[in-house]
């Protein structure tokens, strides 16, 4: 009978066990536990990306308003110091406008075909920057109205403002000048309260990015340009 042990006395071992994982494979544990792990890590990032998204706006506004401020300054200059009026309009155009007044000081490109200056709102698709001045008001591009364009201006501008202000219309008296803004991320947020006091009193501004409200450069009756947030 032949002897099933070996010369050393020990059994012969077995065929080698066959794996049914192909190499470099993932498990089903495997693939949802890295599943999980990129889905934490997406609604960890989201909340950061859409706040840098938000700043990035935010700085867009104000250097695209500084520019503005600078094109009517240039403006003024070359027009016996005075500022553009205010834009009314009972057609589909929009009410405060930038003023066509100020093409020939801004980038090239920034007229549309109702020859009005087209500098998109970076918050708001379908709106541009507003423009609002004390003074004449030009009603449907072809009445000119004097003392009909008003600001609300807030009691302690620009220091600590007050619940309490008047409008100013008249450029003389006025301690605001104009202001240019950005509506910022909602139009309709409720904490314009009255529309009509856009922009310069401070809780319509917006202060954080996760925040509603305006972004507002405007002109103080001395020639000093201030910022919100």
């Amino acid at each position: 009978m032949e002897d099933s042990h070996d010369n050393q006395g020990h059994t012969p071992a077995g065929p080698p066990a066959v794996s049914m994982r192909r190499p470099g494979a993932f498990t089903l544990i495997e693939l949802l536990v890295v599943i999980a792990i990129l889905s934490l890590l997406v609604s960890i990032l989201l909340p950061s990306l859409a706040r840098a998204k938000t700043l990035a706006r935010i700085t867009q506004a104000h250097a695209e308003l500084r520019a503005i401020t600078l094109a009517i300054e240039m403006y003024r200059h070359e027009n016996d110091w005075q500022i553009p009026p205010t834009r009314f309009s009972c057609s589909s155009r929009t009410a405060y406008e930038l003023p066509v007044e100020l093409l020939g000081y801004l980038p090239e490109g920034r007229r549309n075909d109702l020859d009005v200056v087209e500098m998109p709102d970076p918050f708001t698709e379908g709106e541009c920057y507003k423009y609002r001045a004390v003074g004449p008001a030009i009603l449907n591009e072809s009445i000119i109205l004097p003392d009909a364009a008003n600001l609300w201006v807030p009691d302690g501008l620009p220091g600590a403002q007050l619940e309490t202000g008047r409008y100013c219309n008249d450029p003389q008296t006025s301690p605001v000048r104009y202001a240019v803004y950005s509506l910022g991320p909602d139009p309709q947020a409720s904490k314009f309260d009255i529309p009509g006091r856009l922009p310069l009193p401070s809780k319509y501004w917006l202060t954080d990015a996760g925040d509603t409200g305006v972004i507002v450069h405007y002109e103080d009756d001395q020639g000093r340009i201030h910022l919100s947030p």
